[in-house]
């Protein structure tokens, strides 16, 4: 090890110590370490902004409850518990997902959860129409979403769960959050090889038809097709960044399948597929403008 970083840590265990002699609690202490590294890269052992990160991370993930950092219900992977083995190792490679939970008539009905590894052995034993159901464990923890996120990360390191359903007061599943999830809010997001980033669709049809899926980002969409939606959500209070989220607020609610929403502009969204949470795609629609016609006299 180098002089140099001998000289970093003691430089650090210095200025902790100077800090804790004086009584402050540990908070505080690490919120002024944090402070002065940003204003000074010289003192208590030139934290990098790397460190920086990760200390402000842990300091206010003490604060973070699990329906901040789960996944929503609409964006669940979930397989049903009478599909085979080989469907649900096709589900999962196709999502690249490791774990995914089962449920029986619904979402709100889960029964437990399959790990990749079991599909395998599944199929290794010749038993590919076996049911999903056959494979599943129970190593999942239903939660508030009101539980902090430190104490759902100490259950799950202690009792070996990597999964847990955020559910609401009367039962329905409203998220989910994974061990991963939960490690994320302290270092960063973590990808490995497999994870799969896909984009929200949006294809131009024609000169005046818009195929866009409900989460495609508006900025995207006026990138890709030139068309500006921003002006629609002028007179919405709630803070909209997607086409799914315009619509919803547009007409305070979640739309039905197949309906028609007017917006400025001789623009309309028709809403081709949707879930009882949110719009998931939707044809974009820029009506031509009557043409007006000019009277004899008008042209005297």
């Amino acid at each position: 090890m180098s002089d140099n970083n001998n000289n970093v840590k003691e430089n650090l265990w210095n200025c902790l110590c100077r800090r804790f002699s004086h009584k402050e609690n540990v908070r505080e202490t690490l919120e002024d370490l944090i402070e002065e590294a940003a204003d000074n890269k010289d003192i208590c052992g030139n934290l990098s902004s790397q460190e920086q990160l990760l200390l402000n991370n842990v300091l206010y993930l003490k604060d973070k409850r699990c329906g901040q950092i789960m996944v929503p219900r609409a964006e669940i992977v979930a397989f049903q518990k009478d599909g085979t083995v080989q469907d649900l190792g096709l589900l999962m490679t196709e999502k690249g997902h490791s774990r995914v939970p089962i449920y029986d008539q619904s979402l709100d009905d889960i029964i437990g959860m399959v790990h990749i590894i079991d599909v395998a052995k599944a199929l290794m034993k010749g038993q590919p129409k076996a049911k999903a159901a056959m494979v599943a464990s129970n190593k999942l923890k239903f939660v508030s979403p009101s539980m902090h996120v430190l104490d759902l990360l100490n259950f799950m390191q202690k009792n070996k769960v990597h999964m847990a359903l955020v559910v609401d007061e009367y039962g329905g599943v409203d998220g989910l959050v994974t061990i991963e999830d939960l490690l994320e809010e302290i270092v960063g997001d973590i990808e490995d090889e497999y994870d799969i980033e896909v984009e929200p669709e949006i294809k131009q049809q024609g000169k005046n038809v818009i195929m866009a899926d409900g989460s495609a980002e508006l900025e995207d969409i006026k990138a890709k097709t030139g068309l500006d939606l921003w002006k629609n959500i002028e007179d919405y209070e709630d803070e909209v960044d997607t086409l799914g989220g315009l619509i919803c607020a547009m007409v305070e609610r979640v739309p039905q399948r197949g309906e028609v929403i007017e917006a400025q502009d001789n623009i309309s969204f028709r809403v081709l597929d949707v879930d009882s949470r949110c719009v998931k795609k939707v044809m974009i629609v820029k009506r031509h403008e009557p043409e007006t016609k000019t009277t004899g006299a008008e042209n005297n």
